[in-house]
């Protein structure tokens, strides 16, 4: 953590691609698709806790480094 790190290796442009191509589907829902929403949430996220929301729009850059609690929300 803290450390300089090249953002353009083939790793990580790909983990990045993968990352937006999850958003976009995140971002496009309806707001009565909350299942949907969580299980394209619990694919990109390390861990995301029960009864937690997040409305869109959301932007990360890799997702899998995310931990989110129970009981949470954001907007």
């Amino acid at each position: 953590a803290g450390e300089l790190y090249n953002a353009f290796t083939p790793q990580l442009l790909s983990e990045r691609a993968a990352c937006r191509e999850l958003i976009y589907d995140f971002n496009s829902t309806r707001p009565n698709e909350a299942v949907k929403r969580d299980e394209i949430i619990r694919k990109l996220f390390g861990q995301f806790g029960s009864n937690s929301v997040i409305e869109t729009p959301f932007k990360c850059d890799y997702g899998y480094n995310i931990y989110w609690g129970e009981n949470s929300f954001a907007n």
